[in-house]
């Protein structure tokens, strides 16, 4: 066996002939530590595999009446559909509707309900950079690496310095922002610290036959998410009061913008939404769609630093294209 995914192969081939798999003679079978083990059914239950452990029999199994439908269906490709659901089962609607067909047509029984959350460590490739490149073979390495809890080494480009920097990273998930690109979250050991990288600046990158003991649980990748604002996860909790005026109220009740939010009415019939989120760069970004229909009632810090780019902004307004000041 050479790669890690094929062990986790095995393993659900093992549990769909009802063979006995205890934690040692999975260790045996796959020739990794016990503790290689336990990875990787945490790996498989994360992908919603129904996998339980007998105490009596001291073994791991289906949960009653799953099975793969081998003729239909392998065990590479069970894994496939089941990580797939769980990034788009978590849209809800159609979603789960056409995926609750798919799996009654392929399988003996339905892969169970689960408090599905808005991330995944697998998502589907649409997007090219600038450059035309597509992002597919890094994707699936990436949501290989996050699976299997394994190092990825890269080399990285900052969008606003242009620096090449080389790192080690733990990563977790990868996700789709609101402004168009696919970024995966992860622990920069460089920087020591928490990071969102956007996929189409990374320049190169390796799988590393080291694996990480996870420094976040798979719940707490989902309250991780619903606290930040679109792709800014990083900084401390902030409470945001935002009023929007009627010309433009229609449009921003037409959908939750964030997990935190509470409306209430306020005067002249303004609409006031409030929030509590990590950071205020994001929703900074958010409320510039808005402008010049809102007032920032709290924090005062968000209120300084948009006047701030405002005066900077009406400045290269006035100067115009060619950076001269223009006429009255």
């Amino acid at each position: 066996m050479k790669t890690k995914f094929d062990r986790m192969l095995r393993i659900l081939r093992l549990l769909e002939q009802e063979s006995l798999c205890s934690t040692g003679r999975l260790a045996e079978e796959l020739g990794v530590s016990e503790r290689s083990v336990f990875r990787y059914m945490n790996s498989l239950q994360q992908a919603f595999f129904p996998i339980v452990y007998d105490r009596e029999r001291k073994t791991y199994a289906f949960s009653d009446g799953f099975h793969l439908k081998k003729s239909r269906l392998n065990a590479d490709e069970m894994l496939a559909l089941s990580v797939a659901r769980r990034l788009l089962g978590s849209l809800g609607g159609i979603f789960d509707v056409a995926f609750e067909s798919l799996e009654n047509k392929i399988m003996d029984a339905t892969i169970p309900r689960a408090d599905l959350k808005p991330f995944s460590t697998l998502a589907i490739p649409v997007q090219a950079d600038k450059n035309g490149s597509d992002l597919t073979d890094l994707m699936k390495d990436l949501a290989l690496a996050c699976i299997e809890q394994r190092y990825v080494s890269i080399s990285y480009v900052s969008l606003y310095t242009e620096e090449l920097t080389k790192r080690d990273i733990e990563p977790y998930y990868l996700f789709f922002s609101s402004d168009g690109f696919w970024t995966l979250r992860a622990f920069c050991r460089l920087r020591n610290g928490w990071r969102t990288f956007a996929l189409d600046r990374i320049r190169k990158w390796k799988l590393l036959d080291k694996y990480f003991i996870p420094r976040l649980l798979v719940n707490e990748i989902g309250r991780e998410v619903s606290r930040g604002f679109d792709s800014y996860l990083d900084g401390d909790p902030v409470d945001v009061v935002i009023q929007f005026s009627p010309e433009i109220r229609p449009y921003v009740e037409r959908k939750i913008w964030h997990s935190s939010q509470r409306k209430t009415e306020a005067p002249d019939g303004w609409l006031q939404l409030e929030f509590t989120t990590t950071g205020l760069e994001g929703m900074k970004q958010w409320l510039y769609r808005w402008m010049p229909h809102i007032r920032v009632v709290a924090p005062e810090s968000l209120r300084k630093t948009m006047m701030e780019d405002l005066d900077e902004q009406r400045e290269l307004l006035r100067r115009g294209g060619n950076g001269k000041e223009r006429g009255k």
